[in-house]
């Protein structure tokens, strides 16, 4: 028997075994490996909205778990402060074996011993009247719960705004991607004409070289791009957990991104002080700074409460050799007053800790104020900004695909080249490029703004969504010049 109680097999089963598991099991383990992943390179990408990229993060970001684990504390100290006010009920009691031993000065008189049990209990009953410091407590307690719930709204936000410029800055590296590979592919055809001009002494070899060169930097651009859109796809997960397997959706070629923020920048910066949760959290800090000045003072003054008990004593002999014993039931009921006269000064150095606390929560609010004005006011101007780009990059955008499908028909005819082609392709990819990019940081824009007031909520996610499709849509066929549409 072997040490765990099994049979043990003959040396030659067992190389006969470890023999075939070299040559079945293996191979087995190999193809199954191999299925996995096969399997997980062949399962498709999930395509993801901005709505649910919100709905991950809100389940997953650490950050906004520990808000509002922060709330649930601030919560748990108000009914803390609450506590103190209310009656303050104990009960104690004991039992004790005793073995006395008695002796007198007196030599003549015998040393007596006593063994008995001894039984005591008390109720108590302490009512505060008058303490200046719980009900101070009390208000900063709600200060603090409601400083902890904003902060948790602005958490919220915050992480919508971080995720979504996160979010739009990878559909800007994807579109990167697009372009530099439109970009190559016009240059590879450049050099392969250069270099088939120079063999047959048409061009000289610096053009060959020169077009090389700009090639290979092209392709060096492209490795970047791809590089630098999986940098930004990792850039996600801190927020999400895991982003593998995550594709985005597109912007619609069609779409038109109507005006969200108006004409008045000063008419957002107004609405700051009653809208802005980190402002809102920040004055909420202020009043309990002010609270706890006040609860520190009232360690100055007396105290008085209601006190009440009821006690309960039995011992089995008296206290002295000889006696009975006795069963002795009290109550009590009476006012306590408690006057503070002197504390060595650490009373006085809590107020003054307290004012300059307070003073520090006064420049807070002061510094969150100032952030938020211009928090909002840098999403209204790079709304602007966007919106600018994107009327800018629809007539590149229109010149482009004139320019492709002159330079497709003149190909078709022979008097246009494929690099011609190629090129204006690029031109087109570029236009395209510069256009979605207007429109994220319009969206992106859009989002700050809406965050900085703690307005953004999952039915604009939904809005925005609607902009977007599952698959791009902008690879269409090459359109005529008679026949052009807008963008």
């Amino acid at each position: 028997m072997s040490k765990h109680g099994l049979v043990a097999a003959p040396v030659g089963a067992r190389v006969g075994l470890a023999r075939g598991w070299l040559r079945y099991g293996l191979p087995i383990l190999g193809l199954l490996l191999l299925t996995a992943s096969v399997a997980r390179a062949t399962t498709p990408a999930q395509v993801v909205s901005l709505g649910e990229l919100f709905a991950l993060a809100h389940d997953n970001e650490p950050g906004y778990d520990a808000a509002r684990a922060s709330l649930v504390a601030a919560r748990a100290r108000q009914r803390q402060a609450l506590g103190a006010m209310l009656p303050q009920i104990s009960i104690t009691a004991s039992t004790n074996g005793n073995n006395r031993r008695y002796n007198t000065m007196d030599d003549r008189t015998p040393t007596l011993h006593d063994t008995y049990h001894a039984h005591t209990g008390q109720l108590s009953l302490n009512q505060p009247l008058w303490r200046k410091a719980n009900s101070v407590a009390l208000d900063q307690a709600s200060h603090a719960s409601d400083q902890a719930n904003w902060q948790m709204a602005d958490t919220e936000q915050q992480l919508y705004a971080k995720l979504a410029t996160s979010w739009f800055d990878l559909m800007e590296a994807r579109d990167v991607v697009d372009f530099s590979d439109a970009q190559r592919d016009a240059l590879k055809a450049q050099w392969d004409i250069a270099r088939r001009g120079a063999e047959l002494g048409a061009k000289s070899i610096p053009e060959a070289e020169d077009a090389q060169a700009k090639y290979e930097q092209a392709d060096a651009d492209a490795v970047s791009a791809v590089m630098d859109r999986d940098t930004k796809l990792a850039a996600l997960e801190p927020w999400i957990g895991s982003a593998e397997g995550l594709e985005q959706p597109w912007l619609r070629e069609d779409a038109r991104i109507p005006d969200l923020v108006g004409d008045s920048m000063d008419r957002w910066v107004e609405q700051i002080d009653e809208h802005c949760p980190s402002l809102r959290a920040a004055a909420a800090a202020l009043a309990a700074a002010e609270a706890e000045i006040s609860k520190q003072r009232a360690g100055h003054q007396p105290t008085l409460d209601i006190v009440a008990t009821y006690g309960n004593n039995d011992q089995n002999v008296g206290n002295f050799p000889g006696q009975q014993g006795y069963r002795i039931r009290t109550f009590t009921f009476g006012l306590q007053l408690n006057i503070p006269l002197y504390a060595g000064g650490a009373q006085n150095a809590k107020v003054a800790e307290a004012i300059a606390l307070r003073d520090k929560a006064r420049d807070d609010l002061e510094s969150a104020r100032r952030q938020a004005v211009m928090n909002v006011k840098t999403a209204y101007l790079g709304w602007k900004s966007g919106r600018a780009h994107v009327t800018a990059a629809d007539v590149a955008l229109r010149s482009a695909r004139k320019a492709l499908a002159l330079a497709t028909r003149g190909s078709e005819h022979g008097v246009r080249t494929e690099a011609d082609v190629l090129t204006a392709r690029q031109q087109m990819a570029a236009a395209r490029r510069d256009r979605r990019k207007g429109s994220y940081q319009q969206l992106v824009s859009f989002i700050k703004l809406r965050a900085a007031m703690g307005d953004l909520t999952g039915t604009d996610a939904d809005e925005l969504d609607a902009l977007f499709v599952p698959t791009r849509n902008d690879l269409d066929t090459v359109p005529t010049v008679a026949s052009e549409a807008q963008p």
